[in-house]
């Protein structure tokens, strides 16, 4: 090991100031990205544990946790691109596999992602109280329902990795919650999003509404005309809905302080999870910082 460590200090000094100093920097940026990520998972861990469950139908407004099962919003059904599995979140990605050459002539292979995608479709929690939309823009999702298969036989290799969360499915959810006289106006242009594509599945009747200067097309003064229409039509909705149950929906928080997290591993073994990966982080930043300061020395 002595020796080792005296050849590495050779190496050390031999290098000029410039090339010394750059490495230095570089490892210095990673120490204090595992430092922050050691505290963002620490915090996380932190508030899973100390915020309470509350349940919708006396849920306050804010920053809450819910736990529930996952349910389909009422329209078309959604699947997954790769596996066709019918679920209410899904992404996924595609890579080649690829080949690449150093100065020194030597290769390497890795694998370069080609297509990727995430669902951005509104989905409920219910727990047996109400239902909550949840909005799943910028949520830290982590699901057990991950897949991965190749394909060889096409040029280059392809892999095709998938993570789904499944209706009916235990799902525990920490965000904003907000009821339906607080939800804002994006959370109305994803439902009039969400309308303009049902009435995409009956194209005919598209047109028939639409096409005013009947040249077969939708163009786009019509389709703002559509837009408007479903616009009238979720608003509409929206207060029916209103008064038969309270609607509320859950999303990602401004505040950075506040995670958005979508999980369907339970609560206790997701706050085990947060804690692994801060020690991990604080051992690589110890790890680190300790090469840096001896390598310091060595000069």
């Amino acid at each position: 090991m002595q020796d080792f460590l005296a050849a590495i200090s050779l190496e050390i000094q031999q290098l000029e100031n410039w090339e010394f100093w750059l490495g230095a920097a570089v490892a210095i940026t990673i120490a204090l990205f595992l430092f922050w990520r050691m505290a963002c998972w620490y915090q996380h861990a932190r508030l899973i544990q100390n915020i309470p469950t509350a349940r919708i139908r006396s849920a306050p407004q804010g920053y809450i946790e819910l736990i529930g099962q996952a349910g389909m919003m009422e329209g078309p059904v959604i699947f997954s691109p790769l596996s066709q599995t019918r679920c209410v979140w899904y992404s996924y990605k595609i890579e080649e596999k690829t080949r690449e050459y150093s100065s020194k002539g030597r290769s390497r292979t890795r694998w370069r992602v080609v297509k990727q995608a995430t669902s951005e479709e509104v989905f409920l929690l219910e727990d047996g109280t109400g239902e909550c939309a949840i909005d799943p823009d910028d949520a830290q999702v982590i699901t057990r329902n991950k897949r991965v298969w190749y394909k060889h036989d096409v040029v280059p290799p392809r892999r095709y990795t998938e993570w789904t969360i499944l209706e009916g499915e235990p799902l525990y959810a920490m965000g904003l919650f907000k009821s339906v006289a607080s939800v804002e106006d994006q959370t109305i242009r994803q439902q009039v999003s969400h309308k303009l594509r049902e009435w995409k599945q009956d194209p005919n009747q598209l047109l028939h509404r639409y096409d005013t200067d009947n040249d077969g097309e939708i163009n786009q003064q019509e389709w703002q005309r559509a837009r408007e229409d479903a616009t009238i039509a979720v608003k509409r909705q929206i207060g029916q809905r209103a008064k038969v149950k309270q609607l509320s929906m859950m999303r990602n928080s401004p505040h950075k302080s506040q995670p958005y997290i979508l999980s369907t591993i339970p609560e206790q073994k997701l706050i085990a999870r947060y804690q692994r990966h801060a020690f991990a982080a604080m051992t690589g930043f110890l790890v680190l910082g300790t090469i840096i300061i001896w390598a310091i020395n060595q000069r």
